[in-house]
């Protein structure tokens, strides 16, 4: 029913962004893919937000995945993450990326971009963000070509600036598509669609713009009103 990242990762993409309904498991499956290959491989993650203020809660990090290892060790101290007291990951926001240039992360292998669309009312994207993350991409992957990215967000907005920048479209008729090396796939999982329009809150909210986005997937701030069929003249 939640998001599963085999598909995703069968495409083996570097930049894979992910825009799915809210809950339909994209931070917790991102999650719980690193930890595993941390615990299988020695892979190291990080976890990048935009803002050092987003990583208030980071001691909650493992709350809702550690009970899927219950043999498992988890810590955090400072911005590392420690998974049986190994270093494991580490938190990096990227508004603090670029005085980090000289830190090295040779067995990092994957990187989780939260959030990477904001919407309107919140926090505001960088002074020239696109150009920034890749600089900090450039940092940790140096010459690797085996540093894999899940930008992750809700369906706010296709105008933003990593769409803009690559020249972005959504797939059409279609939940994922690839193209060099860049991977789009829209998470809306029917069985979890269904299970949240039959809770109470989703009753609730049925017909709504708010319903529409939060369990369907449908872009928040983006609207069809002034595209019409093509005529045949």
């Amino acid at each position: 029913m939640y998001w599963d990242l085999k598909k995703c990762l069968s495409y083996s993409a570097l930049f894979n962004f992910i825009i799915g309904n809210r809950g339909g498991g994209k931070t917790y499956g991102s999650k719980k893919y690193v930890i595993e290959r941390f615990l299988k491989t020695g892979e190291q993650f990080i976890y990048l937000r935009r803002y050092k203020q987003e990583f208030k809660r980071k001691n909650e990090f493992f709350k809702a995945v550690c009970s899927e290892f219950p043999e498992t060790k988890f810590e955090i101290k400072g911005n590392t993450i420690y998974i049986n007291d190994e270093t494991a990951g580490f938190f990096v926001p990227l508004s603090t990326s670029k005085i980090e240039k000289s830190t090295e992360y040779p067995n990092v292998t994957t990187v989780i971009f939260d959030e990477f669309i904001i919407d309107k009312g919140t926090y505001h994207y960088l002074a020239d963000e696109v150009i920034c993350f890749l600089e900090f991409y450039e940092t940790v992957a140096r010459t690797r070509n085996n540093v894999k990215v899940f930008f992750l967000s809700n369906a706010i907005t296709i105008s933003n600036p990593y769409f803009l920048y690559f020249n972005l479209s959504l797939p059409y008729q279609a939940k994922i598509k690839c193209k060099n090396d860049v991977l789009i796939e829209l998470v809306a999982n029917k069985d979890f669609i269904d299970y949240k329009k039959n809770t109470r809150f989703g009753k609730l909210i049925s017909g709504t713009e708010y319903s529409n986005y939060a369990i369907d997937n449908k872009f928040l701030r983006d609207n069809t009103n002034f595209i019409e069929k093509k005529s045949g003249i």
